[in-house]
């Protein structure tokens, strides 16, 4: 079922709640709700959303994690990411550009004139409108978005570790583990609210999962239905930014999602095309662990584009293992930094997704390891760092962040942040959304002026009753039309 059959569907089900009516019945009773609303002036139903939060657990300072599924077209999904953490994306704005200070117009002009793909730009407007909609006076644009989607670009520091194994080192039906600890440092407070967004897009292009932040379309870390896990890690990372150059979290965004239906087999090929004919903006090795050894490593300098990529090696582990860190290798050694990886394979037996995970500690800012049976077939494990800890362990079925027919928690009606709760029954992971900030001139580019705001509770509750008034007059003179007629 595409979106729009999905938000019928849903639509139908609302007009079915509403005093038992048949669908006809419920058409009208929608009809007059859509002239209310215009009447009124009054944002569009929440039903519309098209988002369904799976699960939860956050506390009062929004601080743990969100599995979250979007759907529709690409402007779609970027409206109900927008709408479903609006406040936590405005402060994340707010937060960033209050870091950077004065350089904030500088870092604005220089992110605006870098390449995004016309799908990224329809999420980004999507996300904008989104975000409007639910906080009229969000101080936030799309080259705000586009800020702090590449944070890990232009002010990344840290290590990271990645393995992935398959052939002799599982037993079936998992064909191949992946994990990648992310060492990213809060930069702000946002990077404790870890999001797993499940992207459905429409026009039938690739389903991928993001494990990232509120308001990121761009990868840090993904995975896409192929099992293809792309991550970036630092190496040699200056950022000199460039007319047209590429951000490495908008390509690693472009390879994990934007090939054409070709084999899984030739996507690294694809990849490797597409990434040595870009400049880029900021150094970096691009992991792009395909299952079962059809991956590699991709090492992109500042101002260059990518080598051919680095691939598992006969010689290593039989061919069967891939390990990045953020020291350079030929594949036929571990890397600097990660000796531990190599005394895990070197111990032999059978790998598992326990085994693999529990392997990278607990310390870095996420972490994810995913357990690959087939296209659209996977287990994923995540979690990710708290001020005090880390999130319990996310793990979810590919199968559940894809269920078909989602019920849009968009249809409760006027919520703020908080009751997006995805069924939770425990109250305490329900959060406030009104976030307190400096909003001020966060959009425009050559001011930093500062003042304080207040950021709104999202929804549209006061005006809620005079729908309901819409309504019954609706069904009042319905009746009465009804009762006119003759035979």
């Amino acid at each position: 079922m595409n979106s729009t059959d999905e938000i019928s569907s849903t639509n139908e089900k609302q007009g079915r709640r509403i005093g038992s009516h048949t669908p006809h019945d419920a058409g009208h009773v929608v009809g007059w709700t859509v002239v209310a609303v215009v009447i009124l002036g009054i944002a569009a139903p929440a039903w519309a959303q098209n988002f369904k939060i799976i699960e939860q657990n956050l506390n009062n300072q929004r601080q743990g994690y969100q599995v979250i599924r979007v759907w529709g077209t690409h402007y779609e999904m970027g409206y109900a990411q927008g709408f479903a953490l609006a406040a936590d994306i405005v402060a994340a704005v707010h937060e960033v550009k209050n870091q950077v200070g004065v350089y904030y117009g500088a870092t604005r002009s220089a992110i605006y004139d870098t390449w995004w793909s016309d799908v990224m730009d329809q999420e980004i407007d999507g996300m904008v409108d989104g975000i409007k909609d639910r906080i009229a006076d969000a101080p936030v644009d799309a080259t705000d978005i586009k800020v702090i989607n590449t944070v890990g670009d232009w002010g990344y520091y840290g290590g990271c570790r990645s393995h992935s194994c398959w052939g002799h080192f599982l037993q079936p039906p998992i064909k191949t583990i992946t994990t990648r600890r992310l060492d990213f440092p809060v930069v702000f407070a946002a990077t404790n609210h870890h999001v797993m967004m499940a992207w459905s897009p429409s026009d039938g292009s690739t389903k991928w999962v993001n494990l990232a932040f509120p308001g990121y379309i761009t990868v840090v870390t993904g995975v896409n239905e192929y099992g293809e896990v792309v991550s970036l890690h630092d190496f040699q990372t200056d950022f000199q930014p460039a007319s047209g150059g590429v951000l490495r979290c908008m390509a690693s965004r472009h390879v994990l999602t934007a090939m054409a239906d070709i084999p899984m087999k030739q996507h690294l090929a694809w990849a490797a095309d597409w990434l040595s004919n870009q400049q880029f903006t900021t150094g970096s090795f691009i992991n792009y662990y395909a299952p079962e050894g059809h991956g590699g490593v991709f090492t992109c300098s500042t101002g260059g584009s990518c080598d051919a990529p680095r691939t598992p090696q006969a010689d290593f582990f039989a061919g069967d293992v891939i390990i990045t860190t953020n020291s350079q290798t030929d594949g036929h050694s571990v890397p600097a930094g990660g000796e531990f990886m190599g005394d895990y394979y070197q111990q032999g037996g059978v790998k598992t997704m326990e085994s693999a995970y529990d392997l990278m500690g607990h310390s870095g800012l996420h972490l994810m390891t995913v357990g690959y049976r087939g296209q659209e077939d996977m287990t994923i494990w995540a979690e990710g760092r708290l001020p005090d800890g880390v999130t319990p362990r996310i793990e979810m079925e590919w199968s559940k962040l894809f269920s078909d027919n989602p019920e849009p928690d968009g249809d409760a009606g006027p919520h703020d942040g908080g009751s997006l709760d995805g069924g939770l029954d425990d109250a305490s992971n329900n959060a406030d959304s009104s976030v307190s900030v400096d909003a001020t001139n966060v959009q425009n580019p050559s001011s930093n002026g500062c003042g304080c705001a207040t950021i709104p509770p999202a929804g549209h509750g006061a005006t809620w009753p005079l729908i309901a008034l819409f309504l019954g007059l609706a069904m009042f003179w319905r009746k009465r039309r009804t009762g006119n007629q003759v035979g």
